[in-house]
């Protein structure tokens, strides 16, 4: 690779030195925050960035910042082309979703110049997620606004820092409209050290190496970085390839499925993705602009960026984003809420573009390139309630736990999903001790843990979500929103793989929760939750009491591969460790466990041929189960230009054509498919359904491809690959 007639040695020396400055920002948030949202769950992101602005270097504690960091420092670079009084110590606070770039209100940006002597030589942008923004809802979440203005302040871009600090007036602002002033202004000031600390070592390092040569290093640093992305890219089969998801939002009295497609076209070594969406709508999906495209761009980094390119300006260059027409939930206008549009749609718009480029990755000739495919990982945070209230210390204490959305991760070609995994965004987030919750706020907490059976089913299987329960103590009412994203549509597999179970919450109340408490830890406490009626996906406003108790399990990622080609060794140890139930493990993998917890062999290959002749109808398979050459590619594209089975090479037919028309098919209503494995997704009671489609060789067998869709949606279309493309079996 070309490093512009600078030694490599030096190249990497500055690069690992900006990445450092990044770093160090990051650890004076945390050493300077006292909210546990920064300091344990790491909701924040650090980045520095030239004048142009393009990134230099990013903390990737939480991705999705990547692209709201850009949006919102461009903003401010094109007021500061206005001023004519820009100096060292100047902060702006930018939270708008619309004009700032914001995932939503919550996450507050500040973003300042760093000046070498008198030159302005860049920006500092730093962002946390604040435990309130004032509004209807607490913590940045509205679901019972009908319009942005109802769903806290927003700054757009205010000039409210001078000389490193705070103006006094707009401190006082801040107090007199939040919730938890104290630590809201602390976290401001915690971000201004941020970037101060930044700005001082950015400088040091300009001083050492000189401003001419510094830029230099910085155009190679981000000319390599597009190079090898570019690299990439260039190994997947030029082509179209298209996937959907829905947005559930059952608030406002409507239950709606809001779809949502995208279609990327490979096109040499650039990526184009295309978005639509319905209209927008008085409920707070819709994602703006810097939010969907964050999202898109964590699975364009976790899918083709590995982790050893630096994360800088270069890698936006071989990728284009196009968000249609305004109006739409992937393109809103103000003033449609958006207050969750980043954990909404946000979150769908990433499934979706995990979802095309596994498509795409996996017709690669390059087997490093294939290996990279994965299960959706489940991406949607099962919040529940988000509560404010007193406190046993007498002060005041707002509940949002991100422990309840650490949901499983997707299955990947060397392992299974990854338990408790968070989101594809949230690289560098930990998970608070329980310890932590009970000291600050009033609640005993009375589990976490796993949550046994949310894994999607696969040869990998996803991640499993986490399960919950604590105790409200100490003060006699909280209250606040409740929010979860994914009830009804569940993250999907890859290559056979199958989806993940979808979370759930319940808050247990009188009789209930005395119940729950006598038989805690008891199979008696998990047939009371199975039979008592979970809480709404969106409530505006949920009270809950002190006795009472408040239950949420996390959804799981979606699997890889077919569960029956999954090792039975591994099924059974799944259930000694309590990951899977065995009634689970004979439903959705075939496997029967003798009565010490063995695999049973016999009884697990007659079970296993007796669910193979199930997807066929009763027919008898003609060809063999195996597992494909390269794990989770399901189907492949033959040299003759047709499709064919990857486990058996059964004819599919014409690569032109869609190979579902060739599989046997079988659609059930997910919820009731979902019983059967001993799995949880809630039941749709309005029109459309949500129904799983699970396409099968119609010759050995093999899980090709199962679709979660409405029960209204045609035939998903197959990748079309453009014409002269060579991708071999």
């Amino acid at each position: 690779m070309s490093t512009h007639g600078e030694d490599v040695v030096a190249v990497e020396v500055h690069n690992r030195a900006l990445r450092n400055i990044t770093n160090e920002m990051s650890i004076a948030l945390v050493r300077t925050s006292g909210s546990p949202v920064v300091t344990e769950s790491k909701d924040y992101a650090a980045c520095i960035m030239d004048t142009i602005p393009e990134h230099l270097s990013a903390a990737a504690y939480l991705v999705t910042h990547f692209g709201t960091s850009l949006v919102g420092t461009r903003l401010i670079a094109e007021m500061a082309r206005e001023l004519d009084d820009l100096r060292p110590g100047d902060g702006f606070i930018v939270n708008d979703v619309y004009k700032g770039g914001a995932n939503h209100q919550g996450d507050v940006g500040v973003i300042m110049p760093i000046f070498h002597g008198a030159t302005h030589i860049g920006w500092g942008f730093t962002n946390m997620h604040m435990l309130d923004i004032g509004g209807a809802g607490v913590s940045g979440v509205a679901p019972a606004a009908r319009d942005v203005y109802g769903e806290g302040l927003r700054f757009a871009g205010v000039r409210a820092i001078r000389n490193g600090a705070i103006d006094r007036e707009w401190e006082e602002f801040i107090a007199t409209n939040v919730r938890t002033p104290g630590p809201v202004l602390n976290d401001l000031r915690s971000m201004i050290s941020g970037i101060n600390v930044g700005a001082r070592k950015l400088d040091e390092l300009v001083g050492s190496i000189g401003l001419e040569r510094h830029r230099r290093l910085c155009e190679t640093h981000k000319d390599l970085s597009e190079q090898l992305l570019r690299e990439r890219i260039a190994k997947i089969p030029d082509g179209t390839y298209e996937a959907y998801e829905w947005n559930e939002f059952d608030g406002h009295g409507v239950d709606h499925l809001l779809r949502i497609k995208v279609v990327l076209v490979v096109d040499g070594s650039d990526l184009r993705f295309t978005f639509a969406g319905v209209p927008q709508i008085d409920g707070f999906v819709n994602a703006g602009y810097g939010a969907l495209l964050g999202s898109m761009f964590v699975s364009v980094l976790t899918s083709l960026c590995y982790g050893d390119m630096p994360m800088n300006g270069g890698i936006w260059r071989p990728v284009t984003v196009d968000v249609g027409p305004p109006g739409t939930i992937v393109n809103p206008v103000a003033p449609a809420p958006v207050s969750m549009g980043h954990s909404e749609v946000g979150m769908r718009v990433r499934k979706m573009t995990r979802d095309v480029l596994s498509q795409a990755m996996a017709l690669s000739d390059d087997p490093v390139i294939r290996g990279r495919i994965s299960g959706k990982a489940h991406d949607g945070p099962s919040m529940g309630p988000i509560l404010f209230g007193g406190n046993q210390h007498g002060g005041r204490s707002v509940i949002v736990y991100l422990d309840t959305a650490l949901t499983g991760g997707g299955a990947a070609t060397l392992q299974d999903g990854q338990d408790a995994y968070g989101s594809s965004g949230m690289t560098g987030s930990g998970l608070p001790d329980v310890e932590t919750h009970e000291a600050l706020d009033p609640v005993v907490f009375l589990w976490r843990g796993v949550a046994r059976n949310s894994a999607g089913p696969g040869q990998m299987r996803g991640g499993q979500g986490v399960d919950l329960g604590y105790r409200m103590a100490f003060v006699d009412q909280m209250s606040g929103p409740a929010t979860m994203a994914a009830l009804e549509l569940p993250a999907s597999g890859v290559g056979g793989g199958y989806p993940g179970g979808n979370e759930v919450c319940w808050v247990l109340r009188g009789e209930e929760a005395d119940r729950m408490l006598r038989h805690f830890g008891t199979p008696a406490a998990e047939e009371q939750l199975s039979g008592l009626e979970p809480i709404p996906g969106k409530m505006g406003f949920i009270q809950v009491q002190r006795g009472d108790v408040v239950v949420t399990r996390g959804g799981g990622g979606g699997g890889l591969g077919d569960p029956l080609l999954r090792r039975p060794a591994a099924v059974a140890e799944d259930v000694r460790g309590r990951y899977v139930t065995a009634d689970h493990a004979e439903a959705a993998y075939g496997v029967v466990l003798a009565g010490d917890g063995s695999v049973d062999a016999d009884a697990t290959g007659a079970r296993r041929l007796a669910l193979r002749r199930e997807r066929l109808g009763g027919a008898e398979p003609t060809r063999d189960l195996l597992a494909p050459a390269s794990i989770g590619v399901a189907v492949v594209r033959t040299e003759s230009g047709r499709w064919a089975c990857g486990s058996c090479a059964e004819d599919l037919g014409d690569a032109g054509e869609n190979f579902r028309d060739a599989a046997a098919r079988r659609e059930t209503p997910i919820h009731e498919r979902y019983a059967q494995l001993r799995m949880y997704v809630r039941r749709r009671r309005s029109e459309p359904g949500v129904v799983l489609r699970e396409h099968f060789c119609p010759a050995c067998a093999q899980a090709l491809v199962v679709d979660v869709v409405t029960d209204d949606t045609p035939t998903v279309a197959a990748p079309a690959l453009t014409a002269g493309t060579l991708a071999t079996a």
